[in-house]
């Protein structure tokens, strides 16, 4: 009995570790660019007095990931998958309101339709959308929608972009450095 579970778990800790060296570069380099894209996106937000900054930052840290590959599509699905959520929540709150049924009818849809969009690594983002959307600020939800909406894209954009000229100043100050500290796909 939990044969499949005590398994699953037990694979966990059996991925490849980083060396502590590569472990705490790893940190810095993930905590560097979090600090970056939240403060960049405080200052922009704050400037523009633009709703949504929490939810850009969320999207940005999210999508940072140890290498460009990986946070490219994580933020393609995430943006992706928050889209179909926002879309499917603003159609059942507009054509049915937005109570507990139409919130779980909201989430059913809105798994299925990222597995068909193969939005596998989003579904969590898009379900979360239509959450926030249907049980947020009830009275404007078509406002909560689009500014969330718009959030998450900048959010998820600025985290590729920090991340793109993180690898192009690492090739500039160590132009011969191979990937032999960084694991698989973290350059």
């Amino acid at each position: 009995m939990f044969e499949l579970e005590r398994h699953a778990i037990g694979q966990v800790f059996r991925l490849p570790c980083p060396t502590l060296r590569e472990s705490l570069l790893l940190a810095a380099i993930y905590a560097a660019q979090a600090i970056l894209c939240t403060a960049l996106l405080t200052v922009g937000y704050t400037w523009e007095k633009a709703p949504g900054m929490g939810w850009a930052i969320i999207s940005a840290i999210l999508v940072l990931q140890p290498g460009i590959t990986a946070s490219l599509a994580a933020s393609v699905a995430r943006i992706c998958a928050n889209v179909v959520g926002a879309i499917v929540a603003l159609l059942i709150d507009r054509w049915f309101g937005a109570g507990t049924v139409q919130l779980l009818a909201a989430i059913l849809i809105i798994i299925f339709l990222c597995e068909l969009l193969r939005l596998d690594m989003g579904l969590r983002a898009g379900c979360v959308s239509a959450v926030i959307i249907m049980t947020f600020h009830e009275s404007r939800v078509a406002m909560t929608s689009l500014d969330r909406s718009v959030a998450v894209i900048i959010g998820s954009i600025l985290a590729v972009v920090v991340q793109i000229a993180g690898a192009r100043l690492k090739h500039l100050l160590f132009p011969h450095s191979g990937s032999h500290m960084l694991p698989t796909g973290s350059q």
